[in-house]
């Protein structure tokens, strides 16, 4: 009977992990995205929860575009930029 209940952890362990891997995708923001959302703040927005990689920015919130690289946007939360891809709004870069 332990073996079967260890089997099993075993099993849901690697089966939850497997599916954290495949949800988590890495996204290299060009730099020169980045550095275009650190030389022109926008104002700062207020998000409930915690932000990261992967969370999805609510529609109520306003989107920057990033002029030379549509396929992202930006807010600021808590002074800190947040790079988003506009087609999901999930945050794709985090200031560090």
């Amino acid at each position: 009977m332990k073996r079967i209940v260890a089997i099993t952890t075993a099993l849901l362990l690697a089966g939850s992990t497997y599916a954290f891997a495949q949800d988590a995708v890495i996204v290299e923001v060009p730099q020169p995205a980045r550095d275009y959302v650190i030389a022109h703040p926008s104002d700062p927005v207020v998000i409930d929860g915690d932000v990261a990689v992967g969370t999805v920015v609510p529609q109520e919130v306003q989107l920057v575009p990033i002029p030379d690289s549509p396929d992202y946007a930006y807010v600021y939360v808590d002074k800190q930029p947040i790079i988003v891809s506009r087609k999901d709004r999930k945050v794709v870069y985090l200031s560090q």
